[in-house]
């Protein structure tokens, strides 16, 4: 009896096995039909799920049409993106009928290879981007060429259904720019060019024969005169061998700080291959607390635990017809300490050196500290345009201004300067100088006599050619070439400088100039945002 009662369980536990296994194949196959009915109905005509994908870190969401919605054109040319004649395919898929399936990317470079993830690919049968297949999500492909009619194919499979999305290098609304080259006037040096603008949010590099390197772009701009587009954008040999670049990006937080001049933000600090590596602000200090905006105008690095940063901070004083200012600071951060600091409210006698050119314009900002060098002795030489000054700053806890450039004296002659650079070659200043009043923008080098003592040997202006940037711009050298950024044009007739490279007598080499503006383009951005650069400048 017990073998009997016995042998049924058994048989039960093996029909109740059986069962299991028949119920967990059906729920196998139910899921796999649904997911093939899925591909079916999107073959027939269907919506494709969305493409969500990342190229160089940013994020991209587009929408892809089904191959029911395609024309027959469609069809054939996708098929043609799976040979190896992609790059010759994909200029045909720029005509108007491929024009809903292209998207502009926001940056890129051609001095690595596009590293492209698809979040999503899992939804796709087939993923490859200019023939390269992804693998495990991802894939790296060269990139020839930043252009506005250059494009990377995205081609993919998803059961019956196929299709592209042509990735434009360039973003459309990238103004354009026009490139002058006259290698008769002399080689040009070694070097890239950086540019940033005052308004849009663009950061470019650009090579000596005037193609791309390099971009960053945002289709934003503000034309109020809160200035909010990305600044100073840099190379930075680091004293660890390492290269570093950076730019300036505002903070809304603080957008009520903003005063002219001033636009309160962030750094960004990038590595070499341009990937984010942080965003530095201020540290805790005496009257600052931590995380308090830097000002874009300029950043010395050391390595990316070690630079020196610059803001404005209003602070209350007991001055003759003035209460509260914007003082200038400067911060020295080390490992996340704060290593030194200076005020510019501690030294009384700056009160007194308002510049007659800026009387009506300053305001609170009496003295708009532009530009921050490091010296071989290791203290500091700062510009200070509403007092056309340079000034040495001892860098220690005495902070003492150790001698005054001062552009009000006949001798010296400079006003609303920006971009002061010691170079101990020849120890020499050289100064962009705006010239505010006389409204005569040139491009100076000062030979020091004694740098000990601020001494000057004499004065040679390097390009005087009447033309007048009333606000920005940058003086550079490489080898004996001039390279000047133009900055802000204070003549809207001739508005298009942004960048020029000069030999050694003034004889034009290169020049990058902005395109005549379209009304289509002014309705987006205005005029004067697309010329208006921050800084254009050219680093080894």
């Amino acid at each position: 009896m017990t073998m009997v009662r016995l042998a049924s369980r058994l048989r039960l536990a093996r029909n109740g096995l059986s069962l299991l296994v028949l119920w967990t194949s059906f729920l196998l196959l139910a899921c796999q039909s649904g997911s093939e009915q899925k591909k079916n109905d999107s073959s027939q005509g269907g919506a494709q799920p969305p493409l969500k994908f990342s190229v160089n870190g940013v994020e991209y969401s587009r929408a892809l049409k089904s191959a029911a919605a395609d024309s027959a054109n469609q069809a054939a040319d996708s098929a043609k993106l799976d040979s190896a004649n992609q790059a010759a395919d994909s200029a045909k898929l720029g005509s108007a009928n491929q024009a809903a399936d292209t998207l502009d990317l926001l940056t890129l470079s051609t001095e690595f290879n596009a590293q492209i993830v698809v979040h999503n690919y899992k939804d796709f049968d087939s993923l490859a981007v200019d023939g390269v297949a992804l693998k495990d999500s991802m894939a790296s492909v060269p990139v020839s060429r930043i252009a506005k009619d250059a494009f990377l194919t995205l081609s993919w499979k998803r059961g019956g259904s196929r299709g592209s999305l042509l990735l434009r290098t360039l973003h459309k609304l990238v103004p354009n720019m026009t490139v002058t080259q006259d290698l008769l006037k002399g080689p040009m040096s070694a070097g890239d060019f950086y540019l940033s603008y005052v308004y849009l949010r663009l950061i470019q590099k650009i090579g000596n024969n005037g193609q791309y390197l390099f971009y960053r772009f945002e289709p934003k701009v503000d034309t109020s005169g809160n200035c909010t587009g990305w600044w100073d954008f840099k190379k930075h040999h680091g004293d660890d061998g390492k290269i570093y670049y950076s730019y300036h990006e505002p903070d809304s937080t603080y957008a009520s700080w903003r005063f002219n001049g001033f636009n309160p933000g962030k750094r960004v600090l990038l590595d070499e291959t341009y990937n984010k590596l942080k965003e530095i602000q201020l540290e805790a200090a005496d009257s600052i607390q931590e995380g308090y905006p830097v000002d874009g105008h300029d950043f010395y690095l050391f390595n990316s635990e070690h630079y020196i940063l610059m803001s404005y901070i209003d602070r209350v004083v007991n001055v003759k017809d003035r209460d509260t200012v914007a003082s200038a600071y400067i911060q020295e951060v080390d490992s996340g300490k704060v290593v030194f600091d200076w005020w510019s409210v501690d030294h009384d006698t700056l009160f007194s050196m308002l510049d007659p050119a800026f009387d009506t314009t300053a305001g609170k900002d009496y003295v708009h500290m532009n530009s921050i060098d490091v010296l071989p002795d290791s203290n500091l030489l700062c510009s200070f345009r509403h007092i056309s000054s340079v000034l040495k700053i001892q860098r220690d806890s005495a902070g003492k201004i150790l001698w005054r450039l001062d552009g009000t004296s006949s001798s010296n002659a400079f006003h609303g300067q920006h971009f002061a650079r010691y170079h101990q070659e020849d120890s020499s200043i050289t100064l962009f100088n705006n010239d505010n009043g006389p409204n005569n923008t040139q491009l100076l080098r000062f030979n020091m006599g004694d740098m000990d003592n601020g001494s000057v040997k004499n004065k040679t202006v390097l390009r005087n050619d009447g033309y007048f940037a009333q606000a920005c711009g940058a003086l550079t050298f490489s080898g004996k070439n001039v390279i000047a950024g133009w900055g802000i044009p204070g003549d809207t007739t001739s508005f298009r400088r942004l960048v020029a490279e000069y030999n050694s007598t003034g004889g034009l080499i290169f020049s990058l100039e902005r395109d005549s503006v379209k009304v289509s383009e002014e309705k987006i951005f205005g005029a004067t945002a697309f010329m208006a650069t921050y800084r254009a400048t050219k680093y080894e």
